[in-house]
């Protein structure tokens, strides 16, 4: 090459170039800005296209019916009934059933506020024997303790919204022909990752102290991999969604192809912790401007100029609020095994070795410096070759610079680190229901001033919860899970609408999960269920932001308060008994067949088949034919119902019922067995609690009744307080009710009170003067004699005005009969 002052030049040799005419060698002369590069923009991309690079799986969330099939798996009814058979499968293990359920509120129970802590992600880095061979000449250590510094840098990200600090514990170099266990890395990255995964998990020490105790394995390999299939394809890392603190999940494998390594391995562990490709679908795309998002699907050019999505955000938080992170807690101690790099990747790796890192040949750099960090060209096989990616950053690009952000820019001193600081609470939220317990949020932001630098994420509470309209909502009003679901109504769903039920998952209760009248398709909508939405039967825990928080009886969000047995706030469960009782009978015929009779107010009502079988269990009114579940012929599909007003939990895993009533219930109920011909009954358990009936000593005290109406409205009345004999129970300050005077000691009777009332002159008001003496003295048979008295409308004390002024409904009567006259003498 010859460069002038104006441009610069190429020679190279001449291809159609006769030896046998001439000695010597023709050469080519041209100008490098006529260079036309075979491998532009859009030839490469035609070549070289991006498919989804990421091969990792996410799951489908639409399921069919084929989900009543499942264990645990439960539909909230919403006024529907249906004529379900119970269906002969495997008997169910009951102890793993017991178990999931018993994890399950092991997490509910240790899930806190919202708050942000120090998380720390020990790595266990594996490198294949393609790795290794690949290295062999360089420092294979140094090279992935450059990528991971990267990769730790973008962990420390603000746009993370947590702590998250990546640290490597351990680091494996394999020899294939000396593996002990063996370990087969293959083509199919699906494969790989269950037998790395496997293989991992043996050989991870049990006790989380242990300094080589590692949260996550990380495979590096040269092989070109491929999700779901046996040959090379654009893959470059597969991992396993929400892995993370789950030994055999929390792993992925990760192809090599240069500094894109880090963004590769982010981008994987990014899915161990929960977080879902960035897709304009989920509300979130793969590029913010010209930032590339390290959740998105296709890995494009950047390799560090990235930040996270506030999707991915809100993954990694809910992930961790729901304590599916708590393997992450502990602190590493400072190993002394490994050294960190801590000049940035491309003053480690010049531009010579990141072209031999991405074509993993001997090739060089053919950019000029001028380019080199938006777009590192490489030449291979004597052609200028570009994936399009810019170099590393603190790559040489002239005289004391290197590149930053895709520029060229001097060579300057790290900035300094600047920790973030949490900014002012905002105001309490509007609450999300109207009635029935909603929920009002608080939030700070980590923004005075925002973490810079590599500086920290602010650590503390983020958020804070209180319950508000606590009030029950009307009776006859749809639940708040059937509400939303109700309101995708109008949505259509594979080209067609649907009237949409609630369908309850327990192990997702904060999913709003919605199915058809028939039960044959089952959506997810929205995001997740909203804020206030029930999510553990008989209790008050509700969903907040996506996730089942524990509320107890003080209606304090996280509050360690709990009803006894008894229903009482932190009672000691000494205020009621315990019936329990097991029903073994049996029958010869299809019949119904009565357990048992639960008065009214009983609570923790619990009904259970002792084993699988063909029969079904009942419940029914005593005071009418009516029937709550399973009756008159109809099998009622498991699901959450009212019972005798209270709610109630009807489980049915294959041929295995159990029916749970926190109560209490408003009247008293019959359980039934629902004898299916000559089945057999394995025997039904029940137990239920109700208030000791405590003896009641009764007394009796004098009161006074309220003031009395008014004799009048206007111009001066009177009213009075009567003394009454009120019954009371010993030691309650609430009367019971008022009783005969004889109860009471007369001694002790109160005067009776009176006063006067509404003294103000009324505007207009009849007067009615004396009656009129007899006209006569005397009366004959059959007459009938009367006397008469003047009445006037007076206005105040003494205006006369015409009787049209006055009320006219009021009017005083103004004849009577003389019923004191004598009969006249001649006819006695």
């Amino acid at each position: 090459m010859i460069q002038t002052n104006e441009e610069k030049y190429w020679i190279e040799p001449s291809h159609h170039h006769d030896r046998e005419i001439r000695p010597g060698h023709k050469h080519l002369v041209f100008k490098r800005s006529a260079v036309k590069h075979p491998h532009n923009k859009k030839r490469w991309k035609k070549k070289h296209k991006h498919s989804k690079n990421c091969g990792t799986r996410e799951p489908k969330k639409t399921a069919e019916v084929e989900w009543l099939r499942q264990v645990g798996k439960l539909t909230v009814q919403e006024k529907r009934s249906g004529n379900a058979k119970k269906k002969t499968t495997k008997k169910p293990d009951y102890q793993k059933r017991k178990m999931k359920k018993y994890k399950q509120q092991q997490l509910l129970n240790r899930t806190k506020r919202s708050v942000s802590k120090p998380r720390y992600v020990e790595a266990l880095l594996v490198a294949d024997q393609s790795m290794v061979d690949f290295h062999e000449n360089e420092d294979i250590e140094t090279y992935m303790l450059t990528i991971m510094n990267m990769v730790s840098s973008v962990y420390l990200d603000p746009t993370i919204g947590n702590l998250i600090k990546v640290v490597v514990v351990k680091i494996i170099l394999l020899d294939e022909n000396d593996t002990d266990p063996p370990l087969n890395i293959l083509v199919n990255a699906d494969v790989t990752l269950r037998n790395f995964c496997k293989w991992q998990k043996s050989l991870n020490p049990h006790d989380e102290k242990d300094p080589y105790h590692h949260d996550v394995a990380i495979l590096i390999t040269r092989k070109d991999i491929c999700a779901r299939a046996n040959h090379p394809c654009s893959t470059l890392g597969v991992a396993h969604i929400g892995g993370m603190c789950k030994q055999e999940k929390s792993c992925s494998v990760n192809e090599d192809n240069g500094i894109t390594l880090a963004h590769t391995i982010a981008h994987e562990m990014g899915h161990n912790f929960g977080m879902f490709h960035d897709t304009e679908k989920i509300g979130c795309k793969g590029k913010d401007g010209n930032r590339l998002h390290v959740m998105t699907p296709s890995f494009e050019v950047d390799t560090v100029g990235v930040s996270w999505s506030k999707c991915s955000r809100r993954d990694v938080t809910t992930f961790l609020d729901k304590g599916l992170g708590e393997c992450l807690q502990d602190e590493p101690k400072e190993l002394k095994d490994y050294r960190y790099p801590k000049l940035p990747a491309g003053a480690m790796y010049n531009a010579d070795f990141q072209c031999r890192l991405q074509f993993g040949t001997e090739v060089k750099v053919c950019s000029s410096p001028s380019e080199i960090c938006s777009q590192l060209w490489c030449e291979v096989n004597n052609t200028c070759t570009s994936q399009l990616r810019p170099a590393a950053p603190g790559t040489h690009c002239g005289k004391h610079k290197w590149c930053q952000d895709q520029k060229c820019v001097p060579v300057v001193d790290p900035p300094v680190a600047i920790d973030g600081g949490w900014g002012e609470w905002s105001s309490w939220s509007e609450c999300s229901r109207t009635c029935g317990s909603g929920v009002s949020i608080m939030h700070r932001k980590c923004d005075h001033p925002k973490p810079s630098g590599g500086g920290k994420y602010c650590i503390g509470e983020r958020r804070r919860y209180k319950m508000c309209n606590i009030e029950p909502c009307p009776v006859d009003q749809p639940s708040f899970r059937a509400l939303q679901c109700t309101s995708y109504n109008n949505h259509t769903y594979n080209g067609k609408k649907y009237t949409w039920l609630p369908y309850f998952d327990q192990d997702e209760p904060c999913e709003l999960y919605c199915s058809d009248l028939n039960d044959t398709i089952i959506v997810p909508w929205g995001e997740h269920a909203l804020d206030g939405t029930p999510c553990n039967v008989g209790t008050r825990d509700v969903c907040i932001s996506g996730i089942c928080r524990k509320v107890g009886c003080d209606w304090v969000v996280d509050s360690a308060a709990q009803e006894d047995a008894c229903g009482i706030c932190r009672g000691d469960g000494t205020k009621c008994n315990t019936i329990e009782g097991i029903f073994t009978k049996q029958s010869l015929e299809a019949d119904y067949k009565e357990v048992v009779t639960v008065p009214a107010d009983a609570r923790n009502i619990y009904v259970e088949e002792m084993n699988q079988t063909e029969n079904y269990i009942g419940i029914g009114s005593v005071t009418s034919k009516k029937f709550y579940l399973n009756g008159k012929r109809h099998i009622t599909l498991a699901g959450e119902y009212t019972v005798a007003g209270a709610q109630a939990l009807y489980e049915r895993d294959n041929e295995w019922e159990k029916i749970r009533i926190p109560g209490p219930i408003k009247e008293p109920i019959v359980i039934y067995v629902i004898f299916k011909g000559k089945t057999p009954n394995p025997g039904v358990k029940y137990q239920y609690t109700i208030s000791k009936r405590e003896p009641k000593t009764l007394k009796y005290s004098w009161v006074l009744s309220e003031w009395s109406q008014c004799s009048v409205t206007c111009g001066g009345g009177t009213q009075h307080r009567k003394p009454l004999c009120q019954e009371m129970i010993t030691g309650s300050s609430i009367p019971t009710s008022i009783v005969d005077e004889t109860w009471c000691d007369p001694a002790e009777k109160p005067e009776k009170l009176m006063r006067a009332c509404n003294i103000e002159i009324c505007p207009f008001h009849w007067w009615t003067g004396p009656w009129h003496p007899c006209p006569v003295t005397c009366f004959s048979k059959g007459e009938k004699v009367m006397r008469r008295r003047d009445i006037m409308c007076i206005e105040g004390k003494e205006m006369l005005q015409p009787d049209q002024f006055c009320e006219q409904s009021t009017r005083p009567h103004e004849y009577e009969p003389c019923n004191s006259l004598p009969l006249c003498l001649e006819d006695r």
